[in-house]
């Protein structure tokens, strides 16, 4: 229970804020001071941010839509970020990361929207335990995927989960740029598991220069809805397949989606720009079962690895603990340094050679033998 209102303890974060930057910084530990002052408020903290849980409400049919009131430490997001959210499950830690459903300002209200899968600790605990009114924390905002500028033309793709930075995009689109002409491709396995969907109706019925269209990849199509998956010919039923370079696109899905959207433009004559986000790791072949050397720098080891796992699972399975974070891709919480060897990045299947090199662990396998600043 609170001991103080959350609008004085909005108040004073600033404050504290600026106190950091003074000569009495050094006489604050952030530890002590968020550990006693937690017992007056969850928001009341030296830098972290904490947002209370003010509605809950189902978005199709496995994805619920979490409103959050963030403290005054929080700094806002654009249109296409992503942030980390922190939960305690059997006194254990869990970080996911997830995109704002809308761009926010400083002291705006922000709201995820978190699908719920089998085996998913963190997404179960939300849907099942979390509680109007409670707390959670999540970190600042980051990553570049967003809208480009500028832009008059614009085709959007979102599978499942990917419509979250889509729609955040939408509804910044309606405000600073309602005449941009969009297209947006949303693709989900029935209609009813589409999270948003009464929503982007609406959104769109209002927006003379904006078109919707459907796409069922499970039983059959029906209400003008494209069957199954992404391919040319849905781009043709749309008379995009004469003008498509003129046109920016932007893909948020699994990583199987991004690919096939990535190929399926590119045989059809590519376009103006293409941006892509994925929330599922790459899936790839095994390319060795020849085993190769991994030299980590700063433990002193030399390990046996392989080509057929990422450079940050053979780290924690040699007993590392490199930081990490999303493990798809999104957040660059375990870039590392490699100083000398051959890597493979998993999302665009590029090797590269260069030393003292920055590369994602989490996207990345090795081509041979590979030094890593580990």
């Amino acid at each position: 229970m609170a001991l103080l209102p959350s609008l004085l303890v909005n108040f004073t974060l600033p404050v504290l804020t600026a106190l950091q930057r003074s000569p009495l910084a050094g006489f604050l530990r952030e530890s002590v001071f968020d550990y006693y002052a937690g017992y007056l408020h969850p928001q009341l903290t030296l830098k972290r941010v904490f947002a209370r849980v003010l509605a809950k409400r189902q978005q199709g049919k496995n994805t619920l839509a979490i409103t959050l009131a963030p403290s005054a430490h929080w700094l806002g997001a654009r249109a296409g970020q992503h942030l980390p959210l922190s939960v305690e499950i059997n006194g254990v830690r869990h970080t996911r990361y997830y995109s704002p459903c809308a761009a926010a300002g400083r002291a705006g209200e922000l709201e995820i929207a978190v699908k719920c899968s089998e085996g998913g600790l963190v997404s179960n605990w939300l849907h099942d335990q979390l509680k109007v009114g409670d707390y959670l924390e999540i970190g600042q905002s980051a990553g570049d995927f967003g809208l480009p500028k500028p832009t008059s033309k614009l085709l959007l793709l979102a599978a499942g989960s990917g419509i979250t930075p889509i729609l955040a995009m939408l509804r910044s689109l309606q405000l600073d740029n309602p005449g941009c002409e969009v297209v947006l491709l949303y693709y989900g396995r029935q209609r009813n598991d589409m999270a948003y969907l009464i929503e982007l109706k609406d959104l769109f019925s209002r927006m003379p220069r904006w078109r919707l269209q459907v796409g069922l990849t499970a039983g059959s199509a029906t209400d003008n809805a494209f069957s199954g998956r992404f391919c040319t010919a849905h781009l043709a039923s749309l008379a995009m397949l004469q003008n498509l370079r003129a046109w920016q696109a932007i893909a948020c899905g699994s990583y199987g989606f991004t690919n096939t959207v990535r190929q399926v433009l590119t045989d059809a004559g590519g376009v103006a720009g293409l941006q892509m986000e994925a929330f599922t790791p790459p899936v790839f072949a095994a390319t060795a079962d020849q085993p190769v050397t991994l030299h980590y720098a700063r433990a002193q080891q030399s390990l046996v690895g392989d080509g057929a796992h990422t450079l940050l699972a053979q780290a924690e399975a040699h007993g590392l603990e490199p930081a990490s974070g999303c493990r798809m891709g999104i957040c660059n919480t375990c870039t590392c340094k490699k100083v000398a060897g051959v890597v493979r990045d998993l999302q665009t299947g590029l090797l590269s050679a260069e030393p003292n090199e920055s590369i994602r662990l989490c996207i990345t396998a090795p081509v041979g033998d590979v030094t890593l600043d580990l």
